[in-house]
This record gives C-alpha cells, sequence and structure tokens, in this order.
C-alpha cells in the first residue's frame, strides 16, 4: 500500500480545508461505494486513517468541529449548576 493520493475535504462547519493521504486504490474501492471504514485499511485490515479522518469522508466535519458539536461525555462531562 502506497498513500500515494492526496483528498481535500471542506469541513463544513468551519469551512477549514483538510488534506488526507490515502491509498489511490482504496480511495476508488470506497467511491464506488465500500463504506470507508472498510475501504481505507492497510494490509492487515486495519484502518490506517484516525477517527477524524474517516468522519470527515463520512459528514464532512473536521475533528476540532466534531469536539465542539459532539464532546466526549468521559472527557468533557456535562456539568449542571
Amino acid at each position: 500500500m502506497h498513500r500515494d493520493q492526496l483528498v481535500l475535504i471542506c469541513c463544513v462547519v468551519c469551512k477549514r480545508w483538510v488534506v488526507v493521504r490515502v491509498d489511490g486504490d482504496d480511495l476508488r474501492r470506497h467511491r464506488d461505494g465500500v463504506f470507508v471504514q472498510f475501504a481505507l485499511r492497510n494490509e492487515n485490515g486495519v484502518s490506517y486513517l484516525s477517527p477524524a479522518e474517516r468522519e470527515l469522508f463520512i459528514t464532512a466535519v473536521c475533528g476540532s468541529c466534531w469536539s465542539l458539536l459532539c464532546p466526549d461525555p468521559i472527557t468533557q462531562p456535562t456539568t449542571y449548576n
């Protein structure tokens, strides 16, 4: 596997552009309809993208915006006053 393809994705929330490097064959598989979780994997079957990079492909929301919109309740508990 060679990460030879750059994909430029614009976050729909903050409008910031993010570049993700992927394997060209994997990208074609994803564009042909295979879910990103299954298409962008290394030879051992493990995703080589971070959760934030996968989310960019799925929802076009960058990791920073995702953290603000959907905070982790374990690391960022809600406080009630």
